[in-house]
């Protein structure tokens, strides 16, 4: 079988013997991921470089690096609680396989899959299996106030963004979030999937890291199916837009600053509503080095 160099970075012996010694676990992975062989087979050599040769386990300090230089994930919390449910072998160490699961999920995965994802690292967060209660909501939020602004008294609408988050999601009404509820809260709006922080990277650093270690097009498999679903849901769209409309992420620590959104929940107030404004996203510049 002919020689198909993946991997430009290694020299040609080392590339040759990392494809041998992954080929078995490469070809299982590609069933149970949302990759294919080639894409495995990269991704475990990217695991294999980030840990020196293979001279020094990926900790869980490697892992929440690498989750923000590379995707852009800076919610320390989130990281940890993900290193912590994905280090089934060791938990003192992430290997190869299950480095290529956890990037599987975060960026490609389904909706379905998002959903119990996001659950369980939240319930991790807050150290309850199965709930997330009304006082669970109120001290991430506080975490978030404490954070991102220290010279605002945050009491007030951290109080208010608990009662707006409780009446939104929790379904039957027993002051504490399930599965179910959050299930069916995100199938209203998407929007819903992390409100309680960052989980998963944006859509911009996604489509830039993969390019990476892959030539197939991006597809954003949450955007596809919430399409379908939001034409059936105006009412809850209408209420998240005005919430978006009236919350913004902090510019500055001294004058405007709330925000609510998919991609995190960074709580702090504006004493004057009126002047809130929209925080610019960051957009990744893709110059991250060619490795295949």
């Amino acid at each position: 079988m002919p020689y198909f160099r993946i991997n430009k970075c290694l020299p040609a012996t080392v590339d040759i013997r990392l494809q041998y010694r992954y080929s078995a676990v490469g070809k299982e992975l590609s069933r149970i991921t949302h990759f294919n062989k080639t894409e495995v087979l990269r991704l475990l050599q990217m695991h294999y470089m980030l840990t020196k040769d293979n001279t020094k386990p990926m900790n869980k300090l490697n892992f929440i690096q690498f989750m923000d230089v590379f995707l852009g994930v800076r919610n320390v919390e989130a990281v940890d609680k993900i290193y912590l449910l994905c280090s089934e072998t060791n938990r003192e160490y992430m290997t190869g396989p299950e480095f290529v699961k956890v990037l599987s999920m975060v960026l490609k995965g389904t909706l379905a899959d998002l959903i119990n994802f996001c659950f369980e690292v939240y319930t991790e967060m807050i150290r309850s299996p199965k709930y997330i209660k009304k006082e669970d909501v109120l001290l991430v939020a506080r975490r978030n106030s404490m954070k991102m602004c220290k010279l605002v008294n945050m009491d007030e609408y951290d109080q208010r963004f608990v009662e707006f988050v409780m009446a939104e999601v929790d379904k039957d009404r027993d002051n504490r979030i399930s599965l179910e509820d959050y299930r069916k809260t995100v199938h209203e709006n998407v929007a819903w999937l992390q409100f309680l922080g960052q989980i998963l990277p944006e859509c911009s650093k996604k489509q830039t890291f993969m390019r990476l270690f892959t030539d197939r097009p991006y597809v954003n498999n949450i955007e596809t199916t919430a399409a379908a679903m939001t034409r059936k849901n105006r009412e809850s769209i209408a209420k998240m837009t005005l919430l978006k409309s009236t919350i913004s992420q902090a510019e500055n620590f001294g004058s405007s600053t709330t925000s609510f959104s998919s991609q995190s929940t960074c709580l702090m107030v504006n004493q004057d509503m009126s002047h809130m404004t929209k925080k610019n996203q960051l957009i990744s510049d893709g110059h991250y080095l060619k490795l295949f």
